[in-house]
């Protein structure tokens, strides 16, 4: 594992701009994983069920992402049951295909939503921790490496703040002249995998790139890491194999 080069991307809120994204991961020979809430977000122009198939089809994965994109943390045990239960059946009913990873609205859960997603059968779920490049996480603490989405150095502290994870620190801290852009910060970092191992977890929202013109940007960091050789390209899931190659479900207590 320690010499493994992994690059995976993930999408969220089920916004029809995806379809996009996913044309350009495709050309860049790059996986990912989109994440949909059961019902659109607001203001969202949402997927079609035709899109999840045909998204699913051309090797993307589709994620839950809660029924109503309700913030979870908190939540009662009735709550989170209504917000997560029924994402997984009601995307499978429409892929035909099972439904493994779950991501975090806003990133917000705690130990109840894990367990709930435990219960409900995923294989793990992607929070919104960045600066992460170490094959070393919790199942249900996938951390991502960098957002498409200019950051100021403020929102970085604090999302490793929140984190309480010495690798997000110490990147910080060695690249911290370059945070204030993200693609040059997002090619440093997949630099460091290329020589040393892990993974580039790349995430953001296709409406976000939309409404802020980020689409060039996108082009530029896909080009520089797509089809590297030595690097394998993989949907979110495939990260969980890689932490329990004696079987993706070892983390969730599900046989």
């Amino acid at each position: 594992m320690e010499t493994a080069r992994i690059v995976t991307t993930s999408w969220d809120d089920g916004d029809c701009a995806d379809l996009r994204v996913a044309e350009m991961l495709q050309s860049s020979g790059i996986g990912g994983t989109f994440y949909v809430p059961n019902t659109p977000c607001d203001g969202h122009r949402a997927l079609s069920h035709a899109d999840l198939r045909s998204l699913s089809a051309e090797g993307f994965e589709i994620g839950a992402h809660t029924v109503s994109h309700r913030r979870l943390r908190g939540l009662s045990g009735e709550e989170l049951a209504r917000e997560i239960s029924p994402c997984k059946p009601f995307l499978e009913d429409i892929l035909g295909t099972e439904v493994r990873m779950f991501c975090y609205p806003w990133g917000r859960y705690d130990s109840n939503v894990i367990r709930a997603l435990k219960e409900a059968g995923y294989w793990g779920a992607r929070t919104v921790r960045m600066l992460a490049t170490r094959l070393e996480f919790n199942p249900f603490e996938m951390p991502t490496t960098v957002q498409i989405m200019p950051h100021r150095k403020s929102g970085y502290v604090r999302n490793v703040a929140r984190a309480r994870k010495m690798e997000g620190l110490q990147v910080f801290l060695r690249h911290m002249a370059r945070l204030d852009n993200w693609v040059e910060l997002g090619k440093k970092l997949f630099d460091s995998v290329l020589q040393n191992g892990g993974m580039w977890h790349l995430y953001g929202h296709s409406h976000e790139i939309e409404k802020l013109g980020l689409w060039k940007d996108l082009e530029e960091i896909l080009d520089y890491v797509g089809k590297q050789k030595g690097v394998t390209y993989v949907p979110n899931c495939e990260l969980i194999r890689v932490l329990s190659p004696q079987g993706s479900r070892a983390g969730n207590g599900k046989s």
